[in-house]
């Protein structure tokens, strides 16, 4: 089955494929995704949830893959099957997709495996920005 779900425009990063992503998981979830006893994870009593979708369109940028519902010449395309682990308490505790980039004009199949571990949801974060000495305005 090929996506035909448009993220909504003007969300900054909804095209993304991760387990946290409100576009990505109205793609799956638009794609008849099954339901499973997750068993634990870090203590924690989950439900997988799972399924492939096959996108038209599969990018990458500096925040992550990205996915499109729409082709386009000399793109990438392909099917991400995908696991997305989830708490009782709703939150998502860990995400396995493998994606296969096919070339819409022929040529090799690249596979990539993303796997994303969530946990600590609550906890305050401390971001330490880098030395300066490693900071770089040079774009």
């Amino acid at each position: 089955m090929v996506a035909r779900v448009e993220p909504r425009r003007g969300h900054l990063g909804e095209d993304l494929v991760n387990g946290i992503n409100p576009g990505f998981l109205r793609l799956v979830a638009s794609h008849g995704a099954t339901s499973a006893d997750g068993g634990t994870f870090e203590g924690v009593k989950t439900t997988l949830h799972s399924g492939t979708v096959t996108v038209p369109k599969l990018g990458e940028r500096q925040a992550g893959i990205s996915f499109g519902t729409r082709e386009e010449e000399y793109s990438w395309r392909g099917p991400i099957t995908w696991k997305l682990w989830v708490g009782q308490d709703n939150l998502p505790r860990r995400f396995h997709a493998i994606i296969r980039f096919t070339p819409t004009e022929g040529g090799d199949v690249k596979t990539m495996t993303l796997n994303v571990i969530y946990r600590n949801w609550g906890k305050p974060v401390k971001i330490t920005p880098p030395p300066k000495h490693l900071l770089t305005f040079d774009w």
